[in-house]
């Protein structure tokens, strides 16, 4: 009795409203605001707790970025792992290339030491510090949880330990500035699958809207696939043109001309107004023999494409004139340097944004 009595009461406190509700200004009562709000309710307290890595994480190492707060405990019978699954399959990767961070807080502190935090990371398979994952003091841990992050939270120490602690699943949005943004209900019971889904799209997009870093461009991504499009047509109109087929050879190589027009656009726009706005070029990290190979590949990638686009203007022009003479002297010369351009741009996609970690 006693322990359906306690279940009972988990359930109801996973949906109730953030303790310490009078502390929250009174005007601003929406408790999860839309992506853009400006609405804003108290600041998050100092703390210092220790990550799993053995670091001390403060309050001030947060601060410039947003993040997301997440009460649970290893040992937990109910929505922790579940919860965490979750934002791993969906949130996790949505805020990739982003500044926002997931924060953990252990509300089991005296189980939860770094090296379970550890397991419980690779667990779920979060390698890096964009999720990080905290324990300590149990009275301070506590204390932060219900007054700090304004999250429910209660202990029965007669109930097993998978069951011993209750908390709200409701995840409070901190803002750069170190205040709560809202709270974003993803793991309530009685909820559709679908409903919960959506939360967490919201929990993302509040989170992503509060980002100081700008969110990266698919352009580079887009530029290597057209570059990667012309590689084909081009050996295809090679092909066509040695078979003697003329007309399909007209149709591949006028096609790969529009594909690399287009990305010669892309290629443009991102670097002239993308670029700016993002702090400039992504770097090349890598040092010595790699980075020498690198710079030789993407200097002669962008001289001979320089090179190249007037050789493929006189190209085409004597084949719309049909001086076929010499327009296979010319293209005898175009071809090779067309075709090593557009596979060097996806060799210099994947080197700097594939094989290039961070240092």
């Amino acid at each position: 009795m006693k322990l359906t009595a306690s279940i009972l009461g988990a359930v109801l406190l996973a949906g109730a409203a953030p303790s310490s509700w009078a502390a929250l200004p009174p005007a601003q009562g929406v408790a999860s605001p839309p992506p853009g709000s400006e609405v804003r309710f108290s600041e998050v307290p100092d703390f210092a707790f220790t990550e799993r890595s053995g670091a001390t994480v403060t309050r001030a190492d947060l601060l410039g970025s947003p993040w997301i707060a997440v009460p649970f405990y290893a040992r937990c019978l109910g929505p922790c792992p579940s919860l965490t699954g979750d934002l791993r399959a969906r949130v996790y990767e949505e805020l990739r290339g982003s500044d926002v961070r997931l924060v953990s807080f252990s509300v089991d502190p005296r189980f939860d030491s770094p090296e379970v935090l550890e397991e419980w990371a690779s667990r779920f398979e979060v390698e890096d510090d964009r999720w990080l994952f905290l324990t300590g003091d149990l009275g301070e841990m506590e204390a932060f949880v219900r007054e700090g992050l304004k999250v429910a939270l209660a202990r029965d120490e007669t109930l097993e330990p998978g069951l011993a602690v209750t908390h709200s699943t409701r995840l409070p949005v901190i803002d750069p500035e170190g205040r709560i943004a809202g709270w974003y209900e993803c793991a309530a019971d009685g909820l559709e699958r679908a409903e919960l889904e959506s939360n967490m799209d919201l929990l993302t997009n509040v989170a992503l809207a509060l980002s100081t870093a700008p969110q990266p461009s698919n352009l580079p991504a887009i530029n290597a696939a057209l570059n990667g499009l012309a590689t084909v047509l081009l050996v295809l109109g090679y092909r066509a043109i040695k078979r003697g087929d003329r007309e399909r050879h007209a149709a591949l190589m006028k096609t790969a001309f529009a594909t690399s027009a287009a990305f010669l656009a892309c290629y443009l726009y991102y670097h002239t107004a993308v670029l700016p706005l993002q702090g400039g070029p992504t770097q090349f990290h890598g040092g010595g023999a790699a980075k020498v190979g690198y710079l030789t590949l993407l200097a002669s990638h962008v001289i001979l494409a320089a090179v190249n686009l007037p050789m493929i203007l006189r190209t085409l022009l004597l084949a719309r004139r049909e001086d076929w003479e010499r327009h296979r002297r010319w293209a005898r010369w175009t071809f090779p340097i067309w075709l090593y351009v557009s596979v060097t741009g996806v060799v210099v996609y994947v080197v700097l944004y594939h094989l290039n970690p961070a240092p």
